[in-house]
């Protein structure tokens, strides 16, 4: 090649831009705000905020947040009594919902279960407790039994069992197939395959959702004590009622350290368990 033919440079290509998003994600993302907006728009008319006692309550929120600052420790050992309390409350209402969840997610998992009609009335049964809120259960026991901690208790047991199965199903399910054929190849009854093949594979994951529904057990018993479950929350509820600010800040404050205490042992186990 000639020093000639060297210096000749070839035209270059114009370079074509490359889209970032795609129009069908595009004209979802629009259909998604625009629902949003209406349905932001739908909510104010629906809920008629009154704007003037909603600036009202905003001008005296920080005399509010000054008044919590005068924290009192006079109810300080009956708000750690309570809060034990509650905690008592959370641990048992996961007990009695683990016994009733931890078999009976295996007829509800489909890759297990020995019944498909089993299966789905469960989970119908299941759909319709989680339906009900938390809250509502606690009053029907209080309405049944009365206030304290075993309406409580008992108002925590079904939706802590509904949460487990279902999520104890959906982790079968993702986990078990492998297993499930390999037994079932060498003719492993329906018991064997789950505690001699799917027990043992799953006791991790099982532990973590175990520790946190425990959780989310603590949060709930603590609002709860507010409609009639007993506990800390119901203490926190009658010193708002007095405007007895000194004594909710406490409460609030040992709320705060319990849960923080519990969320960190619990994110350690689930990161230990990996």
């Amino acid at each position: 090649m000639t020093a000639k033919q060297e210096s000749i440079q070839l035209p270059t290509r114009k370079k074509k831009k490359i889209p970032i998003s795609h129009a069908k994600t595009k004209q979802q993302q629009q259909l998604f705000f625009g629902v949003s907006g209406l349905l932001f728009v739908i909510s104010l008319l629906v809920v008629d905020i009154d704007w003037k006692q909603f600036v009202t309550g905003v001008e005296k929120l920080p005399a509010t947040l000054s008044n919590m600052m005068q924290i009192s420790t006079a109810m300080l050992p009956d708000y750690l009594r309570e809060m034990l309390a509650s905690l008592a409350v959370a641990l048992l209402a996961l007990i009695f919902g683990l016994v009733l969840s931890i078999m009976t997610a295996f007829l509800v998992a489909r890759n297990i279960t020995p019944s498909m009609m089993l299966s789905r009335i469960i989970r119908f049964s299941i759909m319709i407790i989680r339906a009900v809120p938390t809250t509502v259960w606690v009053l029907i026991a209080v309405a049944s039994i009365g206030f304290g901690y075993t309406a409580g208790i008992l108002g925590l047991i079904l939706p802590t069992a509904a949460y487990l199965i279902r999520t104890f199903a959906a982790q079968i399910e993702e986990v078990g197939d492998d297993t499930i054929e390999a037994l079932r190849s060498v003719g492993a009854c329906w018991i064997l395959i789950i505690f001699k093949g799917l027990l043992p594979k799953l006791k991790t994951i099982f532990i973590a959702t175990i520790a946190f529904k425990f959780e989310m057990n603590v949060s709930e018993s603590v609002v709860l004590g507010m409609v009639g479950a007993g506990g800390v929350g119901m203490l926190i509820q009658d010193s708002i009622a007095y405007y007895n600010f000194g004594d909710m800040t406490l409460g609030i404050l040992i709320v705060f350290v319990t849960m923080f205490t519990i969320e960190t042992c619990t994110g350690l186990l689930r990161k230990k368990l990996r």
